[in-house]
């Protein structure tokens, strides 16, 4: 089993080396602009997202916060209200 899987490997690196477009220095000077270039891509595209999704976020904190003090002013006045209601009754 190890015979055989020697072999393929010589035989699959020297078909390799056969029909490769260019030497290999080469091709890692192309690999290594290609991505050099997909992540300069990358962060600006990274960046127009956080530009535009910065406005949104911004008003859904403003929302939550505006829903928070809504709720927190309406549960610090039902105890009191509470309280007027039972103390009308009472009278």
């Amino acid at each position: 089993m190890f015979k055989g899987f020697f072999w393929g490997l010589v035989a699959g690196t020297a078909i390799g080396l056969l029909f490769a477009p260019q030497r290999g220095d080469e091709t890692r000077i192309q690999l290594q602009q290609r991505l050099n270039t997909l992540q300069q891509e990358t962060q600006t595209r990274v960046s127009d997202l956080r530009e535009k999704s910065s406005p949104m976020i911004d008003q859904v904190r403003q929302t939550v916060n505006s829903t928070l003090n809504r709720a927190q002013s309406s549960a610090n006045s039902t105890p009191d209200q509470a309280e007027t209601t039972v103390n009308g009754t009472a009278e």
